[in-house]
């Protein structure tokens, strides 16, 4: 294979900064970063600034549409976003290991980019075989949801959670627990009055599941963790309450990791979208979005994902009302302009630290670091050329993605990525896919 080099980029590199440099890329790898390094073919990107590839921890595939198609489609349109590797969590009544090493195959055979895990675990036969899905799958993360999704996904009682999470911690420090942290029993108290009161917009939805419900989970969880000894990842935070827990909870749990979303970090419960931004955990109030903010500056907060979760309008029904439409929207696709728009440009937001919450962090919580989530010889050659000054408007139809919506159509966001560079190759350069690109599943060790 060819030798290319990334000439006079910008650099931004996670726990050193913002270096000017070469980048010299060869078999995937990255093999040399310095000055006035040659190639057979070099890629000039002076004035722009080079992340590494960002990793998405919080993915869903397959929900409301075939595995296999989305597989493609969204990630794909993942690279188009900056986005080279993706966690996918996954989920269902069966034993996985009845089933899924076919999962796996069709991640190596169809997926734009690289793709690990999660898997939910729902049943005590999902929860026995938790030490071979580690051992033998190379999946180390198992996801918990104190409070489901009606018809598609039960809750877990702290019995069964706290015996979860001792296996996990029985399994070492490689492997973790993600939570999804709300207390159901609120949410029902709750729903029921706002039913009574019949209540029918995307602030009323947010009050059927209460912050406190979240804070109150996030607590719980990271109590019942330190009993068990484990690793634990809080999914999608979104709330200011559970940001003010998580500072006095992280100086006691050392293994206490938390994850809030681009969708919150930008959009509140009075937003004009109505119910085509219906949630769960829903958006939240403006006070929230700007103490996700402050959490990630402060490191309260470790990662950024999305929650993507593919459907149509025809399928998210928002016409039927806060009780009918289906929670989800599809945004691994503007997840990076999002925060480049609402966050470097718009709060000041420091650019190394977003290539920390946007690649290192999560890169090194799920055992994939130094191979990604930073800029290195011996990493992989995954990388993301940003032009902070460039603004273009949301088209769904841009993102390559299935869904035919987004939630920031017909938005001008400032700063967006002009190249997506997978395994040392350009595969997208100006929203547009360029080359054909080849993702594979990434198995992890204990």
């Amino acid at each position: 294979m060819s030798k290319q080099v990334l000439k006079e980029g910008r650099l931004v590199i996670p726990g050193i900064g913002i270096v000017e440099a070469d980048v010299a890329m060869e078999n995937g790898k990255i093999t040399a970063i310095g000055q006035g390094l040659s190639g057979d073919e070099e890629i000039a990107v002076a004035g722009k600034y080079v992340l590494p590839g960002l990793i998405d921890p919080h993915i869903h595939l397959g929900i409301f549409g075939d595995l296999a198609e989305e597989m493609e489609k969204e990630t794909a349109s993942a690279l188009r976003g900056g986005i080279t590797t993706v966690g996918v969590f996954m989920g269902g009544p069966k034993p996985y290991r009845s089933y899924f090493m076919d999962v796996m195959d069709l991640a190596d055979a169809r997926a734009a980019t690289d793709v690990f895990f999660h898997l939910a675990i729902m049943t005590p036969e999902q929860q026995s075989e938790i030490p071979f899905y580690a051992q033998e799958l190379g999946i180390t993360s198992f996801k918990l949801y104190m409070s489901g999704i009606p018809g598609l996904i039960p809750d877990v009682d702290d019995g069964f959670m706290l015996q979860t999470l001792e296996i996990v911690a029985g399994l070492g420090e490689k492997a973790i627990a993600c939570v999804h942290a709300e207390n159901p029993h609120l949410i029902r108290v709750a729903t029921e009055r706002v039913r009574a009161r019949g209540g029918e917009t995307l602030a009323d939805w947010a009050d059927t599941h209460p912050n406190a419900a979240e804070e109150d989970a996030v607590r719980r969880a990271a109590y019942l963790n330190g009993l068990a000894g484990s690793r634990l990842y809080l999914v999608h935070i979104s709330t200011a309450e559970s940001v003010r827990a998580l500072a006095e909870l992280k100086p006691r749990y050392p293994k206490l990791f938390a994850e809030t979303t681009s969708p919150y970090l930008s959009i509140d419960k009075f937003s004009s979208l109505g119910l085509v931004a219906h949630m769960v955990p829903p958006f939240r109030d403006p006070a929230s979005v700007e103490a996700l903010w402050q959490g990630l500056t402060t490191g309260l907060l470790d990662t950024v994902g999305t929650d993507n979760v593919t459907l149509t309008l025809d399928l998210k029904g928002a016409a039927k009302g806060i009780w009918g439409a289906m929670p989800g929207y599809p945004a691994v696709g503007t997840s990076l302009p999002v925060m480049l728009n609402y966050g470097v440009n718009g709060r000041d937001f420091d650019l190394v630290r977003l290539a920390e919450v946007m690649s290192k962090n999560p890169a090194k919580i799920y055992g994939l670091y130094p191979r990604k989530g930073t800029i290195a010889p011996g990493s992989d050659a995954d990388l993301v050329v940003v032009d902070l000054d460039e603004v273009k408007t949301v088209r769904h139809e841009e993102l390559g993605s299935r869904a035919d919506f987004s939630l920031y159509d017909g938005q001008n966001l400032k700063g967006w990525p002009v190249l997506t560079i997978k395994g040392g190759r350009v595969v997208v350069k100006d929203g547009q896919m360029v080359a054909e690109a080849s993702g594979r599943f990434l198995k992890r060790s204990l």
